[in-house]
């Protein structure tokens, strides 16, 4: 047990510590979208599948000593391979592939190998397990301690989840804040080794108990009926239908989709950072460890129950989530995922098959993991105009609990009054049936929402009680799961593609969905990605060529370019992030202006009359350089711009790649003497400005900042309040922009980020 056991905890421990490292790794090459942990997530999954069919394959083709001697041999060369492919795979994305298959390549080619063997080792293992105590049975061996769990090695699979939720919770405690991002591939290679040394060990074992070369079926165990669902029978050779097989895949692919969903749902709105990963994917773990252990599962029955609440709690924040305190967003977000993906993993484990039929079991359950998360990641991105997959989900996963239903049994003499009246009269006993056991949990999270927001004076808050009604109607009349699935598919169809405001154009790529929309009092054309603004233009011809919003004349960024037209008349101005393209407004004959931006629909819509002309109307035609700004800027010559502006921090995910020491280093270089960085860091979030100044008193920068409050006519013309930050080695700059009373960023005893310790939540600013 110590060795079998200990090979998958570390197997586990390794796999789901490679995966925030490796995410972490790759995230600054796609300008630290969400949608690379979700690309991610399908890559480890994808190679789930693959580790547990090839595991499938072994146990009942190869046998077991034969199998185990592939396994150590494919361990070895996975050893080798990280050898030839180091864990650091940073760099361009240079194969041409769309942006989710560039991350799926740089991820096959990084930690293919060693992955798949991770992923293998818990089935193979588990199956080697049973095998080799059922031998010591037939040899009249005492088993060892645990010997009443060598029938259903199932409760492996608990400890193998309970390792990789190890592993989650040390990455942002322990090996990320000592180790740090480049010293981890080492220790890692090093874990693994020690892995392939145990792997060697189990496969002696198998070898020395088991001389047969044929596969043996382990004696079937049934497992423990949960939730209340009678388990049927199952003979020693097992004949599992399609139709099971397909009920376990969506029992498996709706919580892995809306692990991603909920994911990228919360990162557009705050942060692409490894710690917001790491909890909807420890919670994700939890509900197998509940799910598959003894003891877990008592609480099965309780997550099934509150299933509906949390879904429906799940969608109100949907079409509202820009205007939400954060705190309770990622509590009811968290809260909801851990509750759904613990009842349908439930209603999973009870249908589990015998042990001879384990290794089948774990390859069709892998397969929905597969299926749930590349809806999210590669076709969301492809098919849908909007974040259409939650709803889809949040659909799916109340169908799931209603296939899944054990049959209702009528109570308190319903079934005697339905036989009588029930052709004459519509029986609505069975909808409001345990109305008050979903109502009361309902009625205590939407009530303290709801409460939290009036005292933070959300804007949001109007809505969100409109569909807080909305959902308590649903679940008084939810008590048939099929009516309740039903009734909640067209609701929130009506919310998706009815009731929101029409857009001029709605589309979406890998970094996001990006919409052009018309003020309600048609004065102002508006870009937005997810819920943040991005940019504004007046529909009066006669203002047009004015810059609103963030980039009013009388807010900051008129101060940076009333300097540079005076001390620099032809001046190379650089600019990372586009949006509707309104820095292109300050440019002057004689100057040139060079755009970087990393999302080609936002190119396209600034770039299109149809919807912005500040590119077409500029006075110099701007250039526009596709891909993400900081790898972009190592392609440019030193001491090429005299303002360098960084404009990527006003959305809420923010790529904190760009602010680290090593970054604003990588800026330097391309500023020339008296040259000057400018940041804009407006955000509802994050205070940054600290983090920047931190970086710049290391390089020998004056970092000054100014908070802009436009005043009531200023605002009537499109200003908006603002945060901007410049940084400059030059004196003379700097004094210019003390005298409009600009103010020295407060940094003192601040440690700057870096590329090996990324850790901007502690930037984190919930009263904002």
């Amino acid at each position: 047990m110590a060795l079998f056991g200990g090979a998958i905890a570390l197997s586990a421990f390794l796999l789901f510590w490679i995966q925030p490292l490796i995410g972490q790794v790759i995230l600054p090459v796609f300008g630290g979208t969400p949608a690379v942990w979700a690309t991610v997530l399908v890559f480890f999954q994808g190679v789930v599948l693959f580790g547990y069919g090839y595991s499938h394959l072994s146990v009942t083709r190869l046998g077991p000593r034969r199998g185990a001697i592939l396994h150590v041999v494919l361990a070895v060369f996975a050893l080798v391979w990280l050898t030839v492919m180091p864990i650091r795979v940073g760099g361009h994305a240079s194969s041409g592939l769309p942006e989710a298959l560039e991350v799926l390549r740089i991820l096959v080619l990084g930690i293919g190998p060693p992955v798949a063997v991770l992923t293998a080792t818990t089935p193979l293992l588990s199956a080697w397990f049973v095998t080799t105590r059922r031998r010591d049975a037939g040899d009249g061996r005492r088993p060892a301690a645990g010997a009443r769990e060598a029938g259903d090695p199932y409760w492996l699979y608990a400890l193998s989840n309970a390792a990789s939720l190890g592993a989650l919770l040390a990455y942002p405690l322990v090996l990320g804040p000592i180790f740090g991002v480049s010293r981890q591939g080492t220790l890692w290679t090093a874990a693994f080794l020690v892995l392939v040394g145990l792997l060697t060990a189990a496969a002696f074992v198998v070898v020395r108990r088991v001389p047969t070369t044929t596969p043996v079926e382990p004696t079937p165990v049934e497992p423990t009926p949960v939730a209340g669902r009678p388990l049927t029978a199952h003979p020693t050779r097992l004949a599992i239908g399609w139709r099971r097989r397909a009920t376990w895949i969506l029992l498996a692919a709706v919580p892995s989709g809306l692990l991603a969903a909920v994911t990228n749902f919360i990162a557009a709105d705050l942060i692409a950072a490894p710690l917001l990963w790491i909890g909807p994917l420890a919670l994700y773990l939890c509900s197998f460890i509940v799910a598959f252990s003894a003891r877990g599962r008592r609480i099965v029955p309780l997550a099934v129950a509150m299933a509906p609440v949390a879904v429906t709690v799940l969608w109100t924040p949907i079409g509202s989530a820009g205007g939400w305190p954060i705190l309770p967003l990622i509590v009811l977000e968290w809260a909801g995922l851990a509750i759904v993906a613990t009842a349908l993993h439930g209603r999973l484990a009870a249908d589990r098959p015998p042990a001879s039929g384990l290794t089948g079991f774990y390859l069709v359950q892998s397969i929905g993991g597969v299926l749930g998360g590349a809806l999210v990641a590669l076709v969301a991105p492809v098919a849908f105009e909007g974040i259409w997959e939650f709803p889809i989900l949040l659909i799916a996963a109340l169908v799931a609990l209603a296939l899944t239903a054990p049959d209702s049994v009528p109570d308190d003499g319903a079934a005697v009054e339905g036989a009588g009246q029930s052709r004459r009269r519509l029986n609505l006993r069975p909808f409001i049936a345990g109305a008050r056991w979903r109502l009361l949990p309902y009625a205590i999270v939407a009530g303290g929402l709801a409460l939290t927001m009036s005292v933070d004076g959300s804007i949001a808050l109007p809505v969100a009680i409109r569909w807080f009604s909305v959902g308590a109607l649903l679940l008084l009349v939810g008590g048939p799961p099929r009516f309740l699935a039903l009734a909640t598919a067209l609701v929130l169809a009506l919310a998706t593609f009815v009731l929101p405001k029409a857009a001029l154009i709605r589309d979406r790529s890998f970094f996001g969905v990006t919409e052009v929309v018309a003020s309600a009092d048609g004065r102002w054309i508006e870009l937005f990605n997810g819920t943040t603004v991005h940019g504004t233009q007046s529909t009066d011809p006669l203002l047009r060529r004015t810059p609103t919003f963030y980039y009013a004349p009388s807010g900051p960024l008129g101060d940076i370019f009333d300097r540079l037209d005076a001390v620099q008349p032809n001046a190379a101005i650089g600019v990372l992030g586009l949006g509707a393209g309104a820095i292109a407004a300050y440019s002057q004959p004689g100057q040139s202006m060079t755009f970087f931006e990393i999302d080609p629909v936002v190119v396209e819509v600034a770039s299109n009359p149809r919807y912005f002309t500040y590119l077409s109307d500029a006075r110099v035609p701007p250039r526009i350089v596709l891909g993400d700004g900081r790898l972009s800027l190592r392609e440019e010559a030193a001491a090429s711009l005299d303002l360098l502006i960084l404009d990527a921090f006003s959305s809420d995910a923010i790529p904190a790649h760009l602010i680290t020491a090593e970054a604003l280093a990588e800026d330097t270089r391309v500023i020339r003497p008296g040259g000057v960085l400018a940041f804009h860091v407006s955000n509802r979030y994050y205070d940054i400005g600290p983090a920047i100044g931190a970086a710049g008193a290391e390089l020998g920068l004056t970092v000054l900042e100014r908070r802009y409050s436009p005043t009531p006519a200023d605002a009537a013309a499109g200003a908006a309040p603002s945060i901007w930050l410049v940084a400059s080695a030059a004196p003379a700059a700097v004094e210019w922009f003390e005298a409009l009373a600009w103010q020295p960023v407060a940094a003192e005893d601040l440690e700057p980020l870096t590329d090996d310790h990324p850790d901007v939540l502690r930037f984190l600013d919930l009263g904002s």
